[in-house]
């Protein structure tokens, strides 16, 4: 293997870290990161904490300090749940859902000029690299 591959590979995951962490709605009042717009659709689904950490693959405790955060950035309530004190009802408030109805849109128009733009054959061809990239590395 050259050193070549090896630098352009190092660039590459470098690039998709930035575009991984580049937050949806720059400018407006809430900023929502990729995190945030996935907790804030999961919970919009009904899903409870474990089953968007699941979901995600990611910690508990990575969704309970990102519902901390999106609560005080006043887009969700947290309560506790009556039935089981141990876990938290989680809700969208009114300014949640208009954020998540926004950064949806957006998030749908930059998509669809990427699928125009690569075209649907050579997206999934990506994706299924992709997925088993993060498999290999993931093993």
């Amino acid at each position: 293997m050259t050193d070549d591959i090896k630098m352009t590979y190092l660039k590459t995951i470098f690039q998709f870290k930035n575009l991984i962490n580049t937050e949806f709605g720059r400018g407006k009042q809430h900023v929502l990161s990729l995190t945030d717009l996935l907790i804030l659709q999961g919970i919009q689904a009904g899903q409870s904490s474990v089953e968007i950490a699941t979901n995600l693959h990611i910690t508990k405790a990575a969704v309970s300090q990102c519902t901390t955060a999106l609560a005080k950035k006043g887009l969700i309530t947290r309560a506790t749940d009556p039935e089981n004190r141990r876990n938290l009802s989680l809700a969208l408030t009114g300014e949640g859902v208009a954020q998540l109805k926004l950064t949806n849109a957006e998030f749908d128009q930059a998509f669809n000029s990427f699928v125009d733009e690569m075209g649907e054959t050579e997206l999934r061809q990506m994706l299924k690299l992709m997925d088993k990239m993060s498999a290999i590395i993931g093993e």
